[in-house]
């Protein structure tokens, strides 16, 4: 642990430290800001600390206070402070807010006894906290005063970055380090906000990639979804020695739900129906809607899936008997490499199934 600087400075002094440490901080922070998208870290305060610090013959040590979920307050860094004690010390908003202004604030040691706080915090009698943890806190003891730069993310204070003096509780405000404080929190309130931003935006990418990849009524994958997974499954085909097979099928006639019962009622039948398609594959499987009444399922087996293809039969219609409602279903399936080694090859060859079913069923129906 650095021990207090006893370097004697004059005011013009101090204002070539300040502006070379502004210009460091400054310069740094940009650099996180622009090489990477994470929000900051520990590291990052701890460093940006260190510049402080080590660059103004005033300032002794440091801390930074971050809001968790929750909106309590706990150290996320410090320099020169040992961290074994702050990591164990959390404030309410009410405690952080009661005693700091929203803006830069310099907090003296005659206002606050620091030690009979940290004591209360920890549970324990001023007098046991010394005497307990002796050099780990000295540095916290040697505080004549500190300055407490806010962190601000949509106007609401999230963070406070703190620097302490161990000499003169006037520094502050004998350098007129207090107008560069405001600078330095809102070059952290920027940054923060930038990362915030990105974080945002990769959120709503994801929810927007969700949107284009799931069906909005019946929260199945779409054709898209399963467009993107079928060169996977194709890769895991070969690795298994297993055969990739398409599964598709479709709900005759369902135009007719819609015609007599009315859109909503359709809409409600088609989401159960999903449902019971999704309870009828197994884990492994891709279910998707490709279609209005029209579903596809990517499935690995050793030989065709009938067995699939059977629940699915029977589970759809045991639904439909269950809803009241009349409807046929047709299937086809095709195999990879053997029908088509793309996706849309396969898609159709299995549809061709389909029609050439129902083909054969009408003209035996015409022969009878």
């Amino acid at each position: 642990m650095n021990q207090p600087k006893s370097k004697t400075v004059n005011k013009q002094t101090y204002s070539t430290e300040i502006k070379n440490m502004f210009m460091m901080f400054s310069e740094h922070l940009l650099k996180i800001a622009t090489e990477r998208e994470t929000s900051l870290k520990r590291k990052d305060f701890e460093e940006l600390l260190k510049i402080a610090v080590d660059n103004l013959s005033f300032v002794d040590s440091g801390s930074v206070l971050m809001s968790d979920d929750d909106g309590y307050f706990y150290y996320i860094a410090a320099y020169n402070h040992s961290y074994d004690i702050l990591d164990k010390i959390r404030y309410s908003p009410e405690e952080v807010y009661m005693r700091r202004f929203k803006r830069v604030y310099v907090m003296k040691h005659r206002i606050v006894d620091l030690m009979k706080e940290l004591a209360a915090k920890l549970g324990e009698d001023k007098e046991v906290i010394i005497e307990k943890f002796k050099d780990k806190i000295e540095s916290i003891n040697n505080i004549k005063a500190f300055i407490s730069i806010p962190i601000r993310y949509q106007r609401r204070i999230i963070g406070f970055f703190n620097l302490d003096t161990w000499k003169d509780e006037e520094i502050f405000e004998k350098t007129g380090f207090e107008s560069v404080a405001e600078m330095i929190g809102d070059l952290l309130s920027i940054a923060v906000e930038r990362f915030e931003l990105v974080r945002t935006m990769k959120e709503k990418n994801v929810e927007i990639d969700r949107m284009r990849l799931f069906d909005n009524l019946t929260y199945l994958p779409n054709k898209k979804f399963l467009v993107n997974y079928f060169e996977k499954y194709c890769e895991i085909s070969k690795r298994l020695s297993s055969k990739l097979y398409m599964i598709y099928f479709d709900i005759k006639d369902f135009e007719t739900v819609n015609r007599v019962y009315g859109f909503e009622v359709g809409d409600e039948v088609l989401r159960k129906l999903s449902k019971a398609l999704s309870k009828s594959i197994r884990r492994s499987d891709v279910l998707a809607r490709v279609g209005g009444d029209e579903f596809a399922v990517l499935t690995l087996s050793k030989e065709a899936p009938f067995a699939i293809q059977k629940r699915i039969e029977e589970s759809l219609l045991q639904l439909l008997k269950k809803l009241g409602v009349e409807l046929k279903l047709q299937m086809g399936i095709a195999e990879y490499g053997t029908d088509g080694k793309d996706f849309d090859s396969l898609l159709t060859r299995a549809q061709e199934r389909v029609y050439k079913k129902v083909i054969e069923i009408r003209e035996t129906a015409r022969t009878v």
